[in-house]
């Protein structure tokens, strides 16, 4: 199936049942899920987008239109049926009937139309590309909302862990504090600690229900699912530091021909030299061929007939603009019929001799910016990668450090049941301990995001990097 006749059927397919489709549907996804992953709720924020369902089927109709303009390349048919009734009071009276069939061929113009409509298809290109950037954005918005949601969720589970064990010594110390065992000051100086914890914990829970309400109301739900995907401390990098190396020279060279400014940026200068190639070709003539058959007379069945064929040869530039035509044709058994005819204008348009030249520096300027693209689009993917290697040098410190803390929150608990340090000691520790286990969850949440603007440059889905780069390394030789 060629392109034309491929975009044809979308046309006639998305006329006759997208539309009534989906004009009847309040919710092109039916029943809300019952769970709901990241990368389903950036497909989903897209379905239910009404500007982007509008978008789409308006550029739906424009490639399905620009399909059915090939039938300019065809020839133009006319019929057309005429009588003409002449009553004289002196001489004879006449009823003239005629029909007659006309068509038109365009055998060349230069491939004016042939460039036109390449015009067009760039600007269908273009406008295509930024339907899917429009569409990215939505549900990177949305991916935002999920990873917000996901983040505040193992910080709430940390803080309401860490507010548990320290309501738990707070009952000790108070009741060491009731026996003499414990200063008065270290139970107020806790009691404080105690309540900064309620609070952030209960300013974590608006924030998580607002993002919450945020993220159901971007997906048209009344209820937000539950989520499925979560924030894993141990996740590994799918960027390894020992393929560092090779990476860069690969993933650079596929994020050239993926990244969607370079591919807006190609169909934008696509555009220009077909263009370019039109202004070239302006005063390059055009050659059209017609012909025409006639039957008439005064009464059926008609008797007499007539027929031509003509070829005009068009022509225009900026200082000289015309057409030449020849025809001849036969009007019954015995008549010839023969006609020249010619027409000619000076300097019609003498400013459109500058257009070839505008152009030309239009198409320079972009091929310049285009350029200059591609050696920034390198660079940022070489510093994403390593960025991505660093995020997950810092996920792995982040982890060491909450293992030390850690010891520490236990060094402190014998060194309590020993007698030589205080519950306000422990009760220290433990709060260390949450803040350092805060810190792994932040580096493990900037190293998706670091990771997820990688994706983007690869125009991948989320969570599909790793499967990419283990492909790709597999395909290596």
């Amino acid at each position: 199936m060629n392109e034309k006749t491929r975009c044809l059927a979308v046309y006639l397919i998305y006329l006759f049942i997208g539309t009534g489709y989906m004009a009847g549907q309040d919710n092109p996804w039916g029943t809300p899920p019952t769970k709901l992953s990241m990368k389903e709720a950036a497909e989903r924020a897209a379905a239910v987008s009404p500007e982007l369902r509008g978008t789409e089927a308006q550029q739906v109709l424009r490639e399905g239109s620009w399909a059915l303009g090939f039938r300019a390349f065809l020839p133009k048919l006319s019929i057309s049926a005429s009588e003409d009734d002449r009553l004289s009071q002196v001489g004879t009276d006449s009823f003239t009937k005629s029909y007659t069939l006309s068509i038109q061929q365009l055998v060349w113009d230069g491939g004016r139309l042939a460039a036109s409509r390449n015009i067009e298809k760039a600007e269908l290109n273009l406008a295509r590309l930024a339907l899917k950037r429009k569409t990215a954005e939505i549900g990177e918005s949305v991916i935002n909302l999920y990873r917000t949601i996901i983040y505040n969720q193992a910080l709430l589970e940390i803080k309401e862990a860490n507010l548990k064990s320290l309501e738990m010594q707070y009952s000790i110390l108070r009741e060491e504090v009731s026996r003499g065992l414990a200063l008065e000051s270290d139970l107020q100086e806790a009691e404080l600690s105690l309540e900064s914890n309620r609070l952030d914990t209960r300013k974590l829970q608006m924030d998580m229900e607002t993002a919450q309400m945020e993220l159901a109301d971007a997906l048209g739900l009344a209820k937000l699912p539950s989520l499925s995907d979560r924030i894993d401390t141990e996740y590994a990098a799918a960027v390894k530091p020992s393929d560092l190396n090779n990476l860069v020279s690969f993933v650079g060279q596929i994020a050239l021909q993926v990244h969607p400014d370079l591919i807006s940026e190609r169909f934008a200068i696509q555009k220009m030299q077909v263009q370019l190639q039109s202004a070239s070709r302006a005063w390059w003539p055009t050659f059209k061929l017609s012909g025409d058959v006639s039957v008439l007379g005064d009464r059926y069945p008609l008797s007499r007939y007539n027929y031509s064929l003509g070829l005009v040869m068009e022509f225009s530039s900026p200082l000289i603009s015309g057409s030449l035509g020849a025809r001849a044709g036969k009007e019954g058994p015995y008549d010839t019929t023969g006609r020249l005819q010619s027409s000619l204008e000076p300097i019609p348009d003498p400013a459109s001799s500058l257009s070839k030249q505008s152009l030309e520096a239009m198409l320079s300027l972009e091929q310049e910016k285009y350029q200059l693209q591609l050696k920034q689009i390198e660079r940022e993917t070489q510093r994403l990668l390593h960025s991505c290697v660093m995020a997950e040098e810092r996920r792995l410190l982040a982890r060491k450090q909450v293992e030390l803390s850690r010891k520490r929150y236990e060094l402190q608990e014998i060194k309590h049941s020993l007698g030589q340090a205080t519950m306000l000691d422990v009760m220290k520790a433990q709060n260390e301990l949450a803040q350092v286990e805060t810190a792994l969850v932040e580096a493990a949440v900037n190293l998706l995001q670091t990771e997820r603007k990688l994706e983007q440059f690869l125009d991948l889905s989320p969570g599909e990097l790793g499967t990419f780069l283990q492909h790709l390394q597999g395909v290596q030789p």
